[in-house]
């Protein structure tokens, strides 16, 4: 039994249970007892606990500093809370948020490995916004895997288990250290063991956005070496050819965050996370990614469109001039109306020529003179009018209205084009202002099919999260509730989880009797309750040869499926044993029936006693 269980640490937090165990930590169920203590009492919480024989290990200890350190730097509603650390010689813990839910790799694998591509923008936007707070923080996660996310009921994730993150400050890195991490998710230089950024969980990122998409990973194999080689070397099979479904968009942001040089990734977590919300607003952006070549770092590549060549160019050849005489005569008849075609075509490319010419920049064109936008983003309507460049007349202002939960109602959000450009007087520029947070009411969606009720709660603008239910009362593929429920007002883009029924899966199944049956029988019929015939020993009985007189497990006992099910099976009837053979040579008289002269036959006796007086003994 685990020396912890049942213990207090330091009076704080009794240990109920152990939950998990990793590489030099394992991690406890305990509640907190509240004796002044951070954390009020009767609280759950999970104890992370360095394991005993690492206690005395000077770079492990270190690191489960590191990471002490750098989680309780770390407040964010994706990341799991840390609410204690305590590092003592005799003893080294974190107590965290206790979380309830499943893995994201549970997750994963109970709906097939492969996820929508609204249900990954929904998951990948909120790893990032993890990440984008822990980098902020000078945190390295180094672990981003399915297996260290956990994902809540209410479809909200938290990230956990910075077991190998370290603080990106320049006195650690002087710590090269080895290749750690997941070796499926971590980055080339990780594999390698280089000094490891932020950009690198931007590639484990997009490796989990590849899974999603395509239900499969990049690189896999049964040695972890060879699938650390490949993240070093290989080129993953392209998305958009293993899942030709996935929006385009969405594989120019995995294949830039899985760039094998980090400087062709994205920059940071926010910049990842804003193509993704491009993406979202406009699903049909293209973002045509500059990438730095490995071979010539300086070299760009930049995809161009194709151009034809004029088939009639081939070789500089040109028609005749002796035929196009001819036809040109054999057609006089419509030169003038040809000219006038051509004329009037000349006058009309002049004139819109001129139209495009009086608005465009050119000086010599255009006497207006030239200003530099303001920022208004984050201004009110009236501050906007008020400013100098609108109140004068220098730009015209349109006014767009959408709402917005990130910005208060009246607040700019959005300015097209962006302060800082130059535009000509007179110009017009797009300002959007937030009209606050738009709110929505949950309808009451029990029993509809689950397309339907997804198709819903689409149109009102929140994001989806299905989870599979066992509901007998509901059929199969309709909706059992929601979360929130029914009636509940949410703001727009909220994430809303519909439990939807699924049908019962029995792991279960009850054994038949399978006595008096052929073998053969015996088989079919375990077979169609789904389980299989066992090992088969004979014995013998007044049965038919070939019936089973016995098994193993009683009919009607309870069994996992697949279960075996072992029989005795009847050889016939037990032979009877073989009679002795008579002797052949005559049988012998006895010893007192010679001694008195009473040996052999009855006639023997009387030939004897008639042919002979017999002995007499002499005391007769």
């Amino acid at each position: 039994m685990d020396n912890l269980i049942g213990r207090k640490l330091d009076g704080l937090y009794d240990v109920k249970e152990l939950i998990g165990s990793g590489g030099m930590a394992n991690v406890y169920k305990a509640t907190a007892l509240g004796q002044n203590g951070p954390v009020p009492a009767g609280t759950t919480v999970a104890v992370k606990v360095l394991k005993a024989e690492y206690m005395h290990d000077p770079d492990l200890v270190r690191q489960f500093k590191n990471e002490s350190k750098a989680i309780s730097l770390l407040h964010h509603p994706n990341i799991v809370k840390v609410y204690d650390v305590s590092v003592t010689d005799r003893l080294q813990y974190i107590v965290m948020e206790y979380v309830e839910g499943m893995t994201l790799r549970e997750y994963l694998d109970q709906r097939g490995g492969k996820l929508t591509s609204r249900e990954t923008v929904h998951f990948i936007s909120q790893i990032l916004r993890a990440l984008e707070h822990a980098h902020a923080n000078g945190v390295v996660h180094r672990d981003v895997k399915p297996q260290n996310i956990m994902l809540m009921d209410n479809g909200q994730l938290r990230m956990m288990d910075f077991g190998i993150a370290r603080i990106s400050r320049a006195e650690n890195q002087l710590l090269s250290g080895k290749a750690m991490g997941s070796v499926h998710y971590i980055s080339p230089e990780q594999a390698k063991g280089d000094i490891t950024d932020p950009k690198s969980d931007i590639y484990s990122v997009g490796v989990m956005m590849y899974e999603m998409l395509s239900g499969r990973l990049p690189f896999d194999s049964g040695k972890a070496v060879e699938v650390a080689i490949k993240q070093i070397s290989d080129k993953p099979e392209p998305l958009a050819e293993i899942a030709p479904d996935v929006p385009y968009p969405l594989v120019e942001i995995t294949e830039r965050a899985m760039s094998k040089l980090p400087a062709n990734r994205y920059a940071s977590a926010s910049e990842m996370l804003e193509a993704l919300e491009r993406y979202v607003q406009q699903p049909d952006v293209m973002f045509e990614y500059k990438y730095i070549t490995e071979e010539a770092p300086a070299k760009v590549v930049k995809r161009t469109m194709s151009q034809k060549k004029d088939p009639h160019m081939a070789g500089g050849k040109t028609p005749a001039a002796g035929k196009s005489k001819k036809k040109s005569r054999r057609h006089s008849v419509f030169l003038p109306v040809l000219l006038g075609i051509t004329v009037a075509f000349m006058l009309a490319c002049g004139a819109l020529c001129y139209m495009i010419l009086r608005n465009a920049d050119d000086p010599l064109l255009n006497t207006k003179a030239e200003i530099i936008l303001e920022d208004y983003v984050g201004a009110t309507r009236s501050e906007v009018e008020a400013s100098p460049q609108v109140s004068s007349g220098q730009i015209v202002i349109e006014w767009v209205e959408e709402y917005n939960s990130t910005y208060g109602e009246g607040y700019v959000y959005k300015q097209s084009p962006t302060a800082g450009r130059t535009v000509r007087e007179g110009q017009s520029i797009t300002l959007t202002v937030s009209l606050g947070t738009q709110y929505v009411s949950i309808p009451d969606l029990t029993n509809y099919v689950q397309a339907d009720a997804e198709q819903v709660l689409q149109e009102l603008g929140v994001s989806v999260l299905v989870i599979q239910n066992v509901e007998p009362s509901v059929a199969v593929g309709a909706v059992i509730r929601t979360d929130p429920a029914a009636g509940t007002t949410v703001p727009a883009g909220s994430t809303v989880v519909l439990y939807v029924s699924r049908q019962q899966v029995n792991t279960t199944t009850t054994v038949p009797s399978v006595v008096g049956l052929t073998v053969e029988d015996a088989r079919t019929l375990l077979v169609q309750k789904r389980l299989s015939l066992g090992s088969q020993t004979e014995a013998y009985s007044d049965q038919p040869v070939g019936t089973v007189i016995a098994q193993d497990v009683e009919a009607g006992t309870t069994v996992k499926l697949n279960s075996r099910v072992n029989v005795t099976v009847s050889a016939g009837p037990e032979p009877l044993p073989e009679p002795e053979a008579p002797s052949s040579e005559p049988s012998s008289p006895g010893f007192w029936d010679d001694l008195f002269g009473l040996g052999g036959s009855s006639s023997s006796s009387s030939s004897s006693s008639s042919e002979s007086p017999g002995f007499i003994w002499p005391w007769f």
